[in-house]
């Protein structure tokens, strides 16, 4: 009988009750957290944004040597870019046989990795032998992912950069 006393007192102990308490609230807490991130996350770039990554990037090693064989671009990003302010983005484009391209379609896509709200595209101008130009004001600060894609009879050739707009 002593020992069923014993375990009601335990149970009842200020100490005890604020440890369980405390325990209740941490999960709780974590529940909520999980549901919140589910419920709320943002969408990324594209829906397929990570296997679009894989491919990307397992397949440049290789894009590179055939690229090297082929077409040169090269994406030339303001040093500092800044939100609200127009900056000029260039594409310089060399064909395989080592001539500035003289024609052609020039597109900047920006990606921002955290919202896909957030993204767009650019037509860019031929300005001279081989360069195009995009004049780029971003909206927010943050990472942003751009590519730089020229197509030319019919093919398309790309180069991709990350940048960081400040404040």
């Amino acid at each position: 009988m002593a020992e069923k006393i014993q375990w009601k007192q335990d149970f009842t102990d200020p100490w005890f009750l604020s440890v369980i308490g405390l325990i209740g609230v941490a999960l709780a807490a974590t529940i909520a957290m999980i549901m919140i991130a589910f419920s709320a996350s943002p969408d990324l770039v594209n829906k397929d944004y990570y296997e679009k990554g894989e491919n990307y990037f397992s397949a440049e090693a290789k894009q590179k040597q055939q690229m090297a064989k082929l077409w040169r671009l090269n994406l030339v990003a303001p040093s500092h870019p800044t939100i609200g302010k127009t900056q000029k983005y260039r594409l310089y484009v060399v064909s395989p046989d080592g001539k500035p391209v003289r024609s052609g379609e020039a597109k900047l896509f920006a990606y921002r990795p955290s919202n896909a709200k957030d993204d767009f595209q650019i037509d860019m101008k031929w300005t001279d032998v081989g360069t195009f130009l995009a004049e780029v004001s971003f909206p927010l600060p943050g990472t942003w992912d751009l590519i730089g894609e020229i197509e030319f009879n019919g093919q398309s050739y790309n180069v991709a950069q990350r940048i960081f707009v400040k404040d």
